[in-house]
């Protein structure tokens, strides 16, 4: 049975041309109906990274979660949108994020994720037990709304990399952590965590994409597209076509579709839509990064030589850095210290998650490649 991705044109935020645009992308995939009923609870889980402006293009915007929450409501059921951000509580990240207006003009509450509860996995999946939010648990329907970005670890965030966001609170460190610079392993937890949460629709954000060095250093760009599918795999499979690249650089879509949690598969998948005018692109910046599936230990001196010499790593300037201390204050294998009134990088901890480059709100973290990840990425791509 095919999975059906849903694409539409959207030039801008404008309420009208955005209420119709959503109703379309639904009515494309069975009707709002189809996922929702009168009296369901439902969340919507909107890529809420850290506080930022809507034109910055590192949020959800405001304006397609309003106009997804007032199709639920009219179905008769209730709203909640829910997140777990790593920088500040989520009211506070809401109301920077320009989420106000829409929280006073509709009957929508605000679900942070505070509590706990272990989840369990069958014997053939990777993590045999993943702590998620419990708030996650207690809907009907989880409508899954990421905006289309880069990042600097796993390429792309889209459906499947949102939902890290159910993890609640220093969980997102450790897992980070545990995968260490292994991103099939990283990419594993994403899956396992989207196969448990199991979002009945995912919406993607793509009128102002970031490209770049995404997912909060990069650079927005507008490209006009919103994005649905029942499937998020099948959904990030086309996003990557439609940005120029094949699939298989993004391991959430190979590994997805080899644990049978969606498909990447091109002949599985019918997009119906719009014509796309302009796509694939053939100039949309990727991140600079060169993170590497390793096969073997840790100890084997081929994958030293190899990890010094290819992977992007962090690195500080000091020029810009202002000491406020979040990255040390959130790096998971602790690489990170103030040092003679520098923030240094311990480069033998370093696990290149690039989370201090996700969260220094000061842009202070730079990306950067040695030549023999620069020539192989080249190649690569």
């Amino acid at each position: 049975m095919k999975t059906f991705v849903s694409l539409r044109t959207c030039k801008n935020y404008e309420p009208e041309s955005l209420n119709n645009v959503v109703e379309t992308l639904l009515n494309d995939l069975g009707g709002i109906s189809s996922f929702v009923k009168p009296g369901d609870r439902v969340l919507l889980k909107p890529n809420l990274l850290k506080s930022a402006t809507p034109d910055e293009a590192i949020v959800t915007h405001p304006a397609l979660v309003e106009a997804v929450a007032a199709a639920v409501l009219d179905v008769g059921a209730s709203v909640s949108i829910g997140d777990s951000p790593p920088l500040g509580n989520l009211s506070r990240v809401l109301s920077k994020s320009g989420y106000d207006a829409l929280l006073q003009r509709l009957p929508v509450k605000v679900a942070p994720f505070r509590q706990k509860i272990s989840v369990e996995f069958t014997d053939d999946r990777l993590f045999r037990k993943i702590d998620l939010a419990q708030e996650v648990f207690e809907y009907d329907c989880v409508i899954n709304l990421p905006k289309l970005k880069t990042h600097t670890q796993m390429v792309l965030t889209l459906g499947v990399k949102n939902l890290f966001g159910t993890l609640v609170g220093t969980d997102k460190a450790s897992w980070h952590l545990r995968a260490g610079t292994d991103v099939d392993t990283f990419a594993t937890v994403l899956v396992q965590i989207y196969e448990k949460v199991k979002p009945a629709l995912t919406i993607i954000d793509g009128i102002l994409a970031m490209e770049g060095n995404g997912p909060n250093s990069g650079t927005p760009r507008h490209l006009g597209i919103v994005g649905a599918a029942t499937d998020a795999v099948a959904l990030d499979s086309v996003i990557c076509k439609l940005i120029g690249h094949d699939s298989t650089m993004l391991r959430t879509c190979v590994i997805g579709n080899a644990l049978g949690a969606g498909t990447s598969d091109p002949e599985q998948i019918t997009v119906v839509g719009d014509e796309l005018r302009g796509f694939p692109l053939n100039n949309f910046k990727m991140p600079e990064s060169a993170t590497v599936t390793w096969n073997m230990s840790d100890r084997n001196p081929l994958r030293r030589f190899l990890q010094k010499h290819m992977v992007t790593v962090p690195e500080i300037d000091a020029s810009i850095c202002e000491r406020c201390g979040i990255c040390a204050n959130h790096c998971p294998p602790a690489a990170i210290r103030e040092i003679h009134g520098k923030m240094e990088i311990n480069r033998d901890k370093c696990i290149s998650c690039f989370c201090c480059h996700e969260l220094c709100s000061h842009r202070a973290v730079r990306i950067v490649q040695p030549l023999l990840g620069k020539i192989l990425t080249r190649v690569i791509r």
